[in-house]
């Protein structure tokens, strides 16, 4: 734990680091009651009664929630970003651009909030990547977008961190305008 060792700023600057050093201390002070059961009848009953191994399990469960939702938010916006790069609709655009900046701030906000979060971006944006981008253009050929169908055979090349997570959108595919291609996908 940083802070030198003081929770209360670990938890102000960092929710993740937090859970995860208060699980490792419910566990080492598990050991302790446990042991101190045995040699010192006189330990407080509300020691005795605490269930460390499941608190233990539920406070680092708490800190990692986090981390799921930093991935399903990372996916919605690689969602988005193919769809805008891929898809031949009209109509949408302007609700999946709005829905990436939504999605941006709160990725940003995860991350203000919980910087040990920062350093698995990588490692998120890599493992969602390939199964969002395949996801996506199976929807849009499924549903006969003309763009779609084309690239089908084409690999998508993946997004970089700041191109999800920056200002960057991608440009709306070259098709002419027509009836079947407004509609909302």
């Amino acid at each position: 734990m940083s802070d030198d060792g003081n929770p209360v700023a670990t938890y102000e600057r960092d929710f993740l680091a937090w859970g995860i050093a208060q699980a490792e201390a419910l566990g080492a002070a598990r050991a302790v009651v446990q042991r101190s059961i045995v040699h010192d009848p006189a330990l407080p009953q509300a020691l005795k009664a605490l269930d460390w191994a499941n608190l233990a399990e539920e406070t680092e469960g708490l800190a990692r929630r986090d981390r799921r939702e930093l991935a399903r938010r990372l996916a919605t916006i690689l969602e988005h970003l193919v769809k805008l790069r891929y898809s031949s609709a009209v109509g949408p655009r302007a609700g999946w651009i709005s829905k990436v900046r939504r999605e941006r701030d709160e990725v940003h906000e995860l991350v203000r909030d919980s910087p040990s979060l920062g350093r698995e971006l990588q490692g998120l944006i890599a493992r969602k990547q390939t199964g969002v981008i395949q996801r996506v253009k199976h929807e849009l050929n499924d549903g006969g977008d003309a763009i779609a169908a084309a690239m089908t055979a084409v690999a998508v090349d993946g997004y970089t961190e700041d191109q999800i997570l920056g200002d960057w959108l991608p440009e709306a595919p070259s098709v002419p305008r027509t009836r079947d291609n407004r509609r909302k996908r």
